[in-house]
């Protein structure tokens, strides 16, 4: 089978949950397929290879087209036209597609009888639109996920949570929703070594006893809140406990957030993949009451590591999670607060600490890459 997976979402080199997602499943995907050919699609009006995976794999090959995304996104939006297809058979002239997968919703056109898959992380830009910056709402407005999506032979959704959401919000059938989670890396938080630890603490200025939070900066992560919470946990505890707000904003996406500086927070801004997993064991909890989720990526690499988790009692979360955390309201800054003192409770430790290590057995991102490949052949 002659499959092309659109990896534009790469382009930018972000490290954000979704390209998180898309370099992990097909770094898993293609240790195990080698009898499928996968053609990888990207394009920019700049040489963007730096930003791409590589594949040393004789069935996968990359195409980067030069076309300013602007001018691209324009004619398949409203004109359908130039086809994907097409675009790729300049370079490759013997490559017959069967299949188009999309590991995140962009605009596309296809020639006929090209079977269609489509995997979607959340609907939070229909849900929460005043979270996102306007050039991030005329985009989805533009790109009318509703209609986009019918298009599809086969959506693949991160969670059943979201797959009752797209049921509930664009009506789309649900036999033709597949659930399929995301993972998170089997040596991930593996290495245990004091000195490395000592180094990220110094590098990133991290206390001995602090709170972690991790993700994107962005209103939709509950994070005002989330420092009156702790201000409020403060006020009643003596102790030395910071707040570690680790990530950037993205701005370009995202409405804007004002975070003031106090002395109990510590803002470390980016911090590459391969030291996430020591700020994630050094932390006495891990931090996440957001306000909507479509999977919640953050919440395995938590739990892979053995750090007990406060989260939020809505959208996603407790069907990743279920008893291997603390769930909270998280429109109550007093609830978040209180749950930061019992996370600290020598029994309520070990508990967390006993489900998590049952929990996180049920994602990987090998997991996660079979069934996907599963998926795409009964397509």
């Amino acid at each position: 089978m002659n499959i092309i997976i659109d990896i534009r979402p790469l382009m930018g080199g972000k490290h954000s949950g979704v390209e998180i997602y898309i370099r992990k499943l097909l770094e898993n995907l293609f240790k195990t397929d080698r009898r499928n050919r996968y053609v990888l699609f990207a394009n920019s009006s700049s040489d963007q290879s730096h930003n791409l995976p590589l594949f040393n794999q004789p069935n996968v090959t990359t195409i980067q087209t030069s076309i300013p995304n602007k001018v691209l996104n324009s004619g398949l939006m409203f004109f359908g036209r130039p086809r994907i297809d097409k675009l790729i058979g300049k370079h490759l002239p013997d490559f017959k597609p069967d299949l188009y997968f999309s590991p995140d919703l962009r605009p596309f056109s296809l020639s006929a009888g090209i079977k269609k898959v489509c995997v979607v992380h959340d609907l939070s830009f229909r849900h929460f639109p005043r979270y996102f910056s306007l050039k991030t709402r005329i985009w989805h407005k533009l790109l009318d996920a509703r209609r986009s999506l019918r298009k599809f032979d086969k959506i693949i959704a991160v969670s059943e949570f979201t797959k009752n959401d797209l049921n509930a919000t664009f009506g789309i059938n649900i036999k033709k929703i597949a659930v399929i989670n995301e993972g998170v890396d089997d040596d991930f938080c593996a290495a245990d070594d004091i000195n490395v630890d000592a180094g990220i603490r110094a590098k990133y200025c991290l206390p001995k006893d602090y709170f972690l939070f991790l993700s994107t900066l962005e209103p939709r992560k509950n994070l005002l809140r989330l420092i009156e919470a702790f201000k409020l946990y403060k006020q009643s505890h003596k102790d030395d406990f910071k707040l570690a707000l680790v990530g950037t904003p993205n701005h370009k996406i995202f409405s804007g957030l004002r975070l003031e500086p106090h002395e109990d927070l510590i803002f470390t801004g980016f911090v590459p993949e391969k030291d996430k997993p020591h700020i994630f064991r050094m932390a006495a909890a891990f931090l996440y009451p957001s306000l909507f989720e479509g999977f919640g990526l953050p919440l395995l690499e938590a739990m892979k590591c053995g750090t007990p988790v406060i989260t939020s009692n809505i959208s996603s979360m407790p069907e990743i999670c279920g008893p291997a955390a603390l769930y909270v309201n998280p429109l109550s800054k007093a609830e978040i607060a209180e749950a930061m003192d019992r996370v600290l409770q020598p029994e309520i430790r070990e508990q967390l600490k006993r489900e998590m290590a049952s929990r996180i057995k049920r994602f990987s991102w090998k997991k996660c890459a079979d069934e996907t490949l599963r998926l795409l052949e009964s397509v």
